[in-house]
């Protein structure tokens, strides 16, 4: 894992808190233990106070649903913004379907510095409608706009996502799945254990046990499930685990559940004990009809468990058929029935393909390479931004020479670090368009100390009043539009001609004109490193003496100066009534 330097706020939005807890419940705790403020946003719930006793704080979206309801999802987005401009997260975090749409673009607009979103599953299938695909594959291309990386889960939903370029390739990558390993380990309870769960639950020592964990909706396939456990004889027990959720419209009715109670089904509700109750179980079925990858069956699998699931996305990552389970077709209940009855009645058969499951969910599943994943993606985006508080923690800080694209991270670090004078008061394009006019420029040094990320800069040119002249020249106009709503002010205006007609107090043409680094950083000795590459390389050129401006009063510039070699040769004034020192360097 990429540890963070400084730790950010890390903002992550589901629906409801149950995906908080048991989705993205890693993540948050990555960001907690680095430092960082972990902060999760969705429904209030009863998951909240364990996710507050963990120290992720919760902030309630009281409008979020998971039904389809058009006016609690536009009130839902209005909150999350009013939450944004609050809280100011430095990365938010997104989980689809609903969340993963507006919040990506409401982050985005919100000026979240990192936004990113997972994919759980992209929620159309090949199998379904060509105008259900087009709607879905046009939100999804439209939000992934506003992201700065998709993480995608499912291998098979990766390629398509980057083959239609309904991401953008460069910014997808794949995630995967994992769980906690540690605690899904069948070598955690023995036959005494196995023997005391069943008892718990009224089950017989001897029958075969089927278990399903997954709300209890249509599109798990339950209605398939119930009806293959009509099929089976007396030998199986089917236990059924996980809640009823009728907010969503194919909710079970409470008639099929009482029937199949009846006929000797199981159902446990919600339960946060399942690894004790995989260790009862004997084989574990997944007939969902859609799933983006089943968390479910990967916790079956690590836990020893054959898996006959549905020949699907995300089911088919998870078992490979004839290996560490079975594979059937959506809603064939006489294949899930016979694929139950064979391996029920075949315990070699179980046993191999459960070593099988275990070596695969230790080389595919582990949770720590998804949370490992996830905290270089932030690590990277916001590299890529040169934000230095998500910089990797112990990468070393090299020096190098300017490139391009650096010029908008020159542009963020003067607004931070420089905060008088009058350049910044231009504002951000403005020095977005200086720098990258000085890295273009032949006779320019441009230096930054990169750290997985600009984390500081010098920057200066060898003929201060030649390079004042190509900027008016090839740069002028483009420079006049960006920094036309500040120069509106006559004062800034008159300033702005000041420093133009500027020419130095002493006969040095070569110049220092700005460095700086970020507070993440500072007291590394990093500006001494940039300072004296800088005026090597301004050896290199030929130079013989370099100034430098300061105003008179920034005892911190003037120590940094000295520290280099330059010496006081006297004062000026740049703009009026405000006094700077010049100083002079010369090699020695």
């Amino acid at each position: 894992m990429s540890p963070l330097s400084v730790g950010p706020k890390v903002a992550h939005l589901t629906t409801i808190d149950l995906s908080l807890r048991y989705l993205v419940m890693p993540q948050l705790l990555a960001a907690r233990d680095l430092g960082g403020e972990a902060i999760g946003i969705s429904a209030s719930g009863p998951h909240v106070e364990e996710l507050e006793r963990a120290g992720i704080r919760h902030i309630p979206l009281h409008s979020s649903t998971r039904g389809m309801d058009i006016l609690a999802d536009v009130r839902a987005a209005r909150e999350l913004w009013a939450i944004l401009r609050r809280e100011r997260p430095e990365v938010l975090h997104t989980h689809n379907p609903k969340p993963g749409l507006y919040g990506r673009v409401l982050g985005r607009l919100a000026r979240v510095p990192v936004v990113v979103n997972t994919v759980h599953g992209v929620y159309a299938t090949p199998d379904d409608r060509w105008s259900k695909r087009l709607v879905v594959y046009a939100l999804e291309a439209v939000a992934s706009r506003f992201s700065d990386v998709e993480l995608v889960q499912s291998a098979e939903d990766f390629a398509l996502l980057t083959r239609w370029r309904i991401t953008r390739p460069a910014r997808t990558r794949l995630l995967g799945n994992g769980v906690d390993l540690a605690r899904f380990d069948p070598s955690r309870f023995t036959e005494s254990d196995r023997s005391q769960i069943r008892a718990e639950v009224g089950i017989d020592g001897d029958a075969i046990v089927v278990g399903m964990v997954g709300r209890l909706v249509a599109e798990k396939g339950y209605p398939e499930l119930l009806a293959a456990a009509q099929r089976l004889d007396h030998s199986f027990v089917v236990v059924c685990v996980g809640p009823d959720d009728p907010e969503k419209g194919d909710a079970l009715p409470r008639r099929m559940v009482e029937d199949a109670e009846k006929a000797g089904v199981r159902f446990l509700g919600m339960r946060t004990d399942v690894d004790r109750l995989y260790a009862a179980m004997d084989l574990f079925v997944l007939p969902s009809h859609r799933e983006g990858f089943p968390r479910a069956a990967m916790e079956a699998a690590a836990m020893g468990l054959p898996v006959i699931a549905t020949d699907i996305r995300g089911c088919r990552e998870v078992v490979e058929d004839g290996v560490n389970g079975l594979l059937f077709p959506v809603g064939d209940v006489d294949a899930l029935t016979a694929a139950v009855v064979d391996l029920g009645t075949d315990s070699a058969r179980r046993r191999a393909m459960g070593r099988a499951a275990i070596r695969k969910a230790a080389e595919r599943f582990d949770e720590r390479k998804v949370v490992s994943t996830v905290m270089d993606a932030y690590a990277g985006a916001a590299a890529g931004k040169g934000l230095a508080w998500l910089a990797p923690q112990g990468a070393e800080v090299t020096t190098r020479s300017a490139l391009r694209s650096d010029a908008a991270h020159l542009a963020r670090l003067h607004l931070d670090a420089i905060t008088t004078g009058f350049l910044p008061r231009l504002g951000r394009p403005f020095l977005r368009v200086l720098y990258r006019a000085l890295i273009g420029w032949n006779d320019s040094v441009v230096v930054v100390a990169d750290k997985g990320g600009v984390v500081g800069f010098v920057a200066g040119v060898a003929d201060t009043g030649r390079f004042y002249r190509h900027f008016v020249i090839r740069h002028g106009l483009v420079a006049a539009v960006a920094a036309a709503p500040r120069l509106a002010r006559p004062s800034l205006l008159r300033r702005a001609v000041e420093t133009l007609r500027y020419g130095g107090g002493v006969d040095v043409a070569a110049e220092l004109l700005s460095t700086a680094v970020d507070v993440s950083v500072r007291g590394q000795g990093i500006a001494h490193r940039l300072g004296d590459s800088f005026l090597a390389e301004m050896t290199g050129l030929g130079v013989s003496e370099v100034k430098v401006v300061v105003g008179a009063d920034n005892s911190a510039a003037i120590a940094l100066y000295e520290s280099l070699g330059f010496v006081t040769a006297g004062t000026i004034e740049v703009h009026a009534r405000e006094t700077s020192l010049e100083m002079v360097w010369s090699p020695q």
